[in-house]
């Protein structure tokens, strides 16, 4: 969310330059936005509170519109408010932003369901877009919502119709990116790494699947299971929230991690404001799982706000900084981030050699990737390289994995020499 941006802005191309597998529209709104304020976490942690909130409110007014009732949308936006917390949401990721893009589109589509209104069809399946191009695995919700679509219209003839502008709107987006990176001569990098990879190749990439643990499916368990009575309620509406929230579940696949629930976390919570409410009319069993899975998720909310509490900025640690400072002060040339902190790089207004990934297995094992840098470090020849030295543990866990082939020139050519904290060393060229 940061070295993207920054290498974006220093003449870096996207897909090329810089491996990222995600569609091109964050990246360029975040270089944007680090255009006018900088590289410091200080204007990324306003920007991330301003999307948190954003998220609250439209919550709380989504709840309201299909409910009808205040009590619904305070129960909810509470409910979501306070757990939302151990969910990662104090992070600025990929899926936060998604979230306010699907709220929006939830609110418009359900007033497509009720008035039929061509405009609220059109204006919800444009939010469904935009966050298709912040996070392909969108595309799971876009197919929910047409079928639901074809299925309350039931008519061939006035499917083509309404959902034509949508399909040349779409077409345009893509034909427009396509044309974009053809002119920059990374329209196959760009389909690799957007398309390809991330549908075909992710779930077998070295080292990329991370499956939930047992206490994290206990929680997401627990999350569904105390909005279980909506599955059994003759309200259509309530149904829909709760496929919908599971089928964002998809978000976190193949890499799980709590942030990824964010927006099941927002869908979810539409409908907790009248479960719970109901809460007194359902049979003893069901109210007793939903009390327990309360009781359990607010468990570990708290426990997990005590012992994060004081922590530092996650990935912007003050040792992140003490590196900076010194590695500012090095001589002009490319730098080499060698298993350690890309972040570093923007807080030091350092370059590193072109092409530039992140060194995870995923990407240097199943291509030519790791040929390129190795051959782009040959030809670019950086004075330094900053080096984590590798931790043990299986071959592609992060930290422990050791690109062969990089690694092993590094080694040649480069000597270690200065420490720069407890955890880097300063590597010098030979």
């Amino acid at each position: 969310m940061v070295v993207y941006p920054y290498l974006l802005n220093n003449q870096f191309v996207l897909y090329k330059d810089i491996i990222n597998p995600y569609p091109p529209l964050l990246t360029f709104a975040l270089s944007i936005f680090a255009s006018g304020f900088g590289y410091h976490p200080q204007a990324y942690k306003v920007l991330t509170l301003i999307i948190i909130l954003l998220i609250d409110f439209l919550l709380f007014v989504t709840t309201y519109k299909i409910f009808k009732s205040y009590v619904f949308a305070f129960l909810s936006t509470a409910f979501f408010v306070t757990l939302s917390t151990a969910f990662g949401i104090n992070g600025l990721w990929y899926d936060l932003v998604l979230t306010p893009f699907i709220l929006l589109a939830f609110y418009n589509f359900f007033n497509f369901l009720k008035s039929r209104k061509n405009l609220n069809l059109y204006t919800s399946f444009f939010f469904l877009i935009i966050a298709f191009l912040i996070k392909q695995q969108i595309i799971l919700l876009i197919c929910y919502f047409l079928l639901l679509s074809i299925i309350k219209l039931s008519n061939p003839k006035k499917l083509f119709k309404i959902f034509y502008p949508l399909v040349i709107f779409f077409g345009v987006i893509l034909i427009l990116q396509s044309i974009i990176f053809f002119k920059l001569n990374v329209l196959g990098d760009f389909i690799y790494w957007t398309i390809i990879f991330p549908f075909f190749k992710a779930s077998t990439s070295a080292g990329y699947v991370l499956l939930p643990t047992f206490k994290q499916v206990s929680i997401l368990v627990a999350l569904f299971a105390i909005a279980i009575p909506s599955l059994f309620t003759k309200d259509f509406y309530r149904k829909l929230i709760f496929i919908s929230a599971f089928i964002l579940l998809a978000l976190a696949y193949p890499r799980f991690d709590y942030f990824h629930m964010v927006p099941a976390l927002a869908i979810i919570s539409i409908i907790i404001g009248p479960t719970l409410m109901d809460l007194s009319k359902t049979n003893f069993a069901i109210r007793s799982i939903m009390i327990i899975a309360l009781i359990y998720l607010y468990l570990f909310s708290v426990r997990y706000v005590y012992s994060n509490w004081q922590k530092q900025i996650r990935f912007f640690e003050l040792e992140i900084f003490s590196a900076a400072q010194l590695v500012k002060t090095l001589p002009d040339s490319p730098v080499y981030i060698q298993n350690g902190p890309d972040q570093i790089l923007p807080l030091a207004g350092k370059l590193p050699i072109k092409p530039w990934a992140d060194e995870f297995p995923w990407y240097l094992e199943n291509n030519v990737l790791q040929s390129k840098i190795t051959q782009g470090i040959q030809e670019q020849n950086p004075l330094f390289v900053i080096y984590q030295p590798y931790s043990k543990g299986a071959g592609y866990k992060l930290g422990a994995y050791r690109p062969k082939e990089i690694a092993a020139y590094l080694d040649d050519n480069y000597r270690t020499t200065t420490k720069i904290t407890d955890n880097l060393w300063l590597r010098i060229k030979k």
